[in-house]
C-alpha cells in the first residue's frame, strides 16, 4: 500500500491542475525527448497494437527511447534488441487482450485492463538484471501510453513507497493510483502540451517527478 495514499494523490492531483507540469520540459530536452515523440507517433500510425508490434521500426524506437530514458545505466541491463524483440512479439497475444479490455475503459470501470496489464506484466522480460517494474512499465507505457505511467526507481518508487524494492503488487497500485488521480480531475487535457504532457499517464508521472 502506498503511505499516505490521499495526501499523495491530491498533491499529485494540485501539481497537474496548478500547471506545474509544464515545468517538465524546461529541462527534458534533447534525444530523451525526440526519441518519445517519434515513438508517440509510430504508434498513432498503427491502431492495432498487433500491427505496431509487428514493426521493427516501430519495436527499435520502444528500445531506443527506453535506452534513452537510462535502461542500460545505473546497474541495469536491456536484454539485447533481438531477444527484446522477440519477447514483445512472443507476446502480442497479451498485449492484444490488452487492446480488447481498452474498448470498455474509463478511469473507474477499470478492472479488465488492470487485470489483462497485470497479466501480461509476467510474461514480459525486458532486462538481463532482475528488475521488471520499471522496464514493463516503461514499455507498456509507449506502447499504450494511454493505460499505463513509466514508473521510474527514484522518481516513482522512491517517492510514493520510501524506497526502491519492485513488486507486481506496486505496478497494480501505481496504476490504481494513476487511474484515481486522473479521475478526480475534471478535463485533464487542458494541461497537455507538445512535449512531454502528451496523455494523461505521463502528466501523473510528470507530477510525481516534481513532488
Amino acid at each position: 500500500m502506498i503511505p499516505n495514499r490521499q495526501t499523495v494523490l491530491a498533491n499529485i492531483a494540485g501539481i497537474i491542475t496548478g500547471g506545474s507540469t509544464a515545468n517538465i520540459n524546461k529541462n527534458a530536452q534533447g534525444a530523451r525527448l525526440t526519441l518519445y515523440l517519434q515513438t508517440r507517433a509510430h504508434r498513432n500510425q498503427h491502431p492495432s497494437v498487433a500491427s505496431f508490434l509487428a514493426s521493427g521500426t516501430c519495436i527499435q524506437s520502444i528500445y531506443d527511447t527506453m535506452d534513452s530514458w537510462g535502461m542500460n545505466s545505473r546497474g541495469a541491463q536491456m536484454e539485447d534488441y533481438p531477444a527484446f524483440m522477440a519477447n514483445l512479439q512472443a507476446n502480442i497475444g497479451g498485449f492484444t487482450n490488452v487492446e480488447v479490455a481498452a474498448t470498455s475503459f474509463s478511469w473507474t470501470n477499470r478492472a479488465a485492463v488492470i487485470q489483462s496489464l497485470s497479466s501480461l506484466y509476467d510474461s514480459l522480460a525486458l532486462m538481463k538484471t532482475s528488475g521488471r517494474l520499471v522496464s514493463n512499465a516503461k514499455c507498456l507505457h509507449c506502447v499504450f501510453p494511454d493505460l499505463c505511467p513509466p514508473a521510474d526507481r527514484i522518481h516513482t518508487l522512491q517517492k510514493l513507497y520510501g524506497h526502491t524494492g519492485e513488486s507486481k503488487g506496486k505496478f497494480v497500485e501505481v496504476l490504481e493510483l494513476a487511474y484515481d488521480v486522473i479521475g478526480g480531475i475534471q478535463n485533464p487535457q487542458q494541461y497537455f502540451d507538445s512535449q512531454w504532457n502528451t496523455c494523461e499517464t505521463k502528466l501523473v508521472d510528470n507530477a510525481i517527478w516534481l513532488m
